[in-house]
């Protein structure tokens, strides 16, 4: 049998290319999503994430404490999601529309952890006023409204950022554990 031959190619170091360079290959490869789709996206993953979570908050608290939700039937907290899940999608409409002109995320000289939690900081106030809105227009008083944006809060914002940290951690300790 013959041995196949060896790529005795001389040693080179590499050359990195410049970011105008990659980003016209960026550009080719794929290509730039128009602002009517990235809007239409925000507002149909808005709506597909957080329709189920709100509902699934207002009616385990009217089960829990119908009090809190002036027991308020299934339709109507599901109700109250949909319109909730509809204001946000409006808002992150808004914020794509925002975010188009503004250039670089002034964000992204942020630490990646301030980075999380300033984003984390505005999408709880979006939450909280939508949230807020809707249950206003319904007639709860504001302790009742506190306590229903405050769970929503910690569902939809809090316990996926915990969530992910810890993952992120355990993954971190896994990958240096193996090492």
């Amino acid at each position: 049998m013959s041995r196949p031959a060896t790529d005795a190619r001389p040693a080179r170091p590499l050359v990195w290319a410049s970011d105008e360079v990659i980003a016209r290959i960026g550009d080719q490869v794929q290509p730039e999503v128009g602002l009517p789709r990235r809007m239409a996206a925000a507002a149909t993953a808005t709506v597909v994430f957080t329709w189920l979570p709100t509902f699934l908050v207002f009616a385990a608290t009217t089960l829990a404490a119908p009090s809190v939700t002036n027991g308020a039937g299934v339709g109507t907290t599901a109700f109250w999601a949909v319109q909730v899940a509809v204001l946000l999608a409006l808002a992150a409409m808004v914020g794509t529309l925002w975010r188009r002109d503004t250039g670089p995320d002034p964000a992204e000289r942020v630490p990646p952890i301030g980075r999380a939690l300033l984003r984390v900081a505005v999408h709880t106030l979006r939450t909280g006023a939508c949230a807020g809105l809707v249950l206003a227009v319904q007639g709860l008083s504001v302790g009742q409204i506190a306590t229903l944006t405050v769970a929503l809060v910690v569902v939809l914002h809090l316990l996926p950022l915990v969530v992910a940290r810890a993952l992120h951690a355990r993954r971190r300790g896994a990958a240096s554990a193996t090492d």
